[in-house]
């Protein structure tokens, strides 16, 4: 074997090596592994098996994950099954990406990625027997209009699932201010989903106590995740 092909198949070695030895990159996801790190970290963060339940997503059925982010899309793909289907929305081109390479990376046949609008998600009418928003809500600038979307997008008894932060200590402040912090009230919350023509049925408050990844420009460095479920009502006007 002459030095040039004894150099190569070293190389080719090293390259085997420190592929083997890459950490999972959950925040910048770009394998298999890095998506699962991400996952697995999110049932200790954010009550993962909990949080999807509150949809009560059944096999066949259609729902929706907004903001989805590399969040929920493929439990949501498991719970529903392969008659039914998710629609994974965003808007973020990055976060679009990230979904596309998911949906192939998984094999999600029942996964659809969606591009929405910031008034609209661009969901299918009446169709949905549960939306999911995960650490989103409060990105959202026209959020009158996307809640109006949203109630649109649910069959009439469609569930949606919110789930957002905030810190105690922060809910009289303005709005705009409780966004600067990436966090909005959960009686704010409630307040706009019933403009919305939602009715809410609950809000669990705190679903996990001092979460350290929120709050991030100014504050303390924790905050608690609450989870609120609204339903489209069966008579809508």
């Amino acid at each position: 074997m002459g030095h040039t092909a004894r150099l190569s198949l070293v190389l080719i070695a090293l390259a085997a090596a420190f592929s083997q030895q890459r950490e999972a990159n959950p925040g910048n996801p770009s394998t298999l592994e890095d998506f699962q790190s991400g996952d697995q970290n999110r049932e200790a963060l954010q009550r993962a098996t909990d949080l999807v339940g509150a949809t009560k997503a059944s096999p066949g059925d259609w729902v929706a994950d907004v903001g989805a982010g590399a969040g929920y899309s493929m439990r949501l793909s498991r719970m529903v099954g392969p008659t039914g289907k998710v629609f994974a929305e965003e808007i973020w081109a990055p976060a679009l990406r990230c979904l596309d390479l998911r949906v192939k990376l998984f094999d999600l046949p029942n996964v659809d990625v969606v591009k929405g609008e910031d008034d609209n998600p661009k969901l299918p009418p009446g169709s949905l027997a549960a939306v999911l928003v995960v650490n989103s809500y409060h990105h959202f600038e026209k959020y009158q209009a996307t809640c109006e979307q949203m109630l649109k997008s649910l069959k009439p008894g469609g569930r949606l699932v919110i789930a957002d932060y905030s810190l105690p200590a922060y809910r009289q402040k303005s709005r705009a201010d409780q966004l600067k912090i990436h966090e909005i009230d959960p009686e704010l919350l409630r307040t706009e989903l019933t403009q919305a023509g939602f009715c809410v049925l609950s809000c669990d408050d705190p679903f996990v106590n001092r979460m350290p990844d929120a709050a991030f420009s100014y504050g303390p460095k924790e905050a608690d995740l609450y989870l609120m479920v609204a339903v489209r009502p069966q008579a809508q006007k």
